[in-house]
């Protein structure tokens, strides 16, 4: 990972799959790790989401910590707290190292605290080292400001409804660039049923305008319309709202992101090749692509 100076924000997916992690030789291209992704604009990481991703990352990562003299400074964005978007949390080694200093950020609308859903999921019923052992200075937070500054880095977040335990979309800007990461929200039960319907309405119209212009957007596209109708109330949205949303809106790069365990490489490859051109128009055009681990974007 670069650490040389510029005015660009690297993103890199290290987890795009949804659910469950899928290792296995049918989705070696596009990755079998649950979410995780980091946003790196010169020595500001950010990273949004602790799935089994964030283990990869976290290897990387502490090369650099090791061979540093000063505390490095890690913010990570959890849009819920489901297992497939924490289960990375333990294994993420720079956690275990005194010289990390870690900030995790989540909604305060939680049933529970932030901080015990995170140390439930390593007491000693279903994980051998518990949250104590890490060595890191780790602080918990749950957010209330709707603008969050850090460093030279402005994040501005929303509550999404129509997931299951609710969900937290995140927007990133600098010198003009926007990348929104907007995942795990059903967007099929808002833009299907607006007519007549206020607050569906109200809904649609907030998620329009915080994605709008959006350099990237990484959202949410589980199901194709088939699939869809069979996972109704599900929490996800299925890839032609998605698309036909993010290009009204208009995105300029949309990662279709959050792929079902049952989609193989081909299965999303098909998906691909069938989306790819219908929204690349003359006087308008939208890159159409899905997510892929290991995959680096400069912003």
């Amino acid at each position: 990972m670069t650490t040389s100076k510029n005015d660009k924000m690297l993103v890199t997916f290290w987890g795009t799959r949804g659910s469950i992690s899928t290792p296995g030789r049918i989705t070696e291209k596009y990755g079998g790790n649950t979410p995780c992704v980091s946003v790196r604009f010169n020595d500001t990481q950010i990273i949004f989401d602790a799935g089994t991703g964030i283990r990869n990352l976290g290897i990387e990562l502490l090369e650099e910590i090791k061979s540093d003299e000063n505390p490095t400074f890690l913010h990570l964005f959890l849009s819920h707290t489901h297992w497939d978007h924490i289960q990375g949390l333990p294994f993420f080694l720079p956690s275990y190292h005194k010289n990390t200093k870690l900030i995790i950020y989540g909604s305060h609308r939680k049933e529970r605290f932030l901080a015990s859903i995170l140390k439930e999921q390593m007491d000693f019923d279903y994980f051998p080292v518990s949250m104590s052992s890490f060595a890191a200075d780790i602080s918990i937070k749950e957010m209330d400001d709707k603008v969050i500054q850090i460093g030279p880095l402005k994040i501005d977040w929303q509550e999404q409804v129509y997931h299951p335990g609710g969900s937290v979309r995140y927007k990133i800007s600098i010198n003009g660039n926007k990348i929104v990461y907007a995942t795990d929200v059903e967007l099929n039960r808002i833009f299907d049923n607006i007519k007549d319907n206020e607050m569906n309405e109200s809904i649609a119209r907030d998620y329009m305008n915080f994605i709008s212009d959006a350099d990237l957007l990484i959202a949410d596209g589980q199901y194709t319309q088939e699939e869809y109708v069979e996972h109704f109330g599900w929490g996800h949205s299925s890839v032609p709202v998605l698309l036909e949303t993010a290009f009204k809106s208009n995105v300029k790069q949309l990662a279709v992101f959050h792929h079902d365990p049952q989609h193989s490489d081909k299965f999303l490859d098909d998906l691909w090749m069938e989306n790819r051109s219908k929204y690349n128009k003359n006087d308008k055009k939208m890159d159409v692509f899905w997510a892929r681990e290991g995959m680096t974007l400069a912003i």
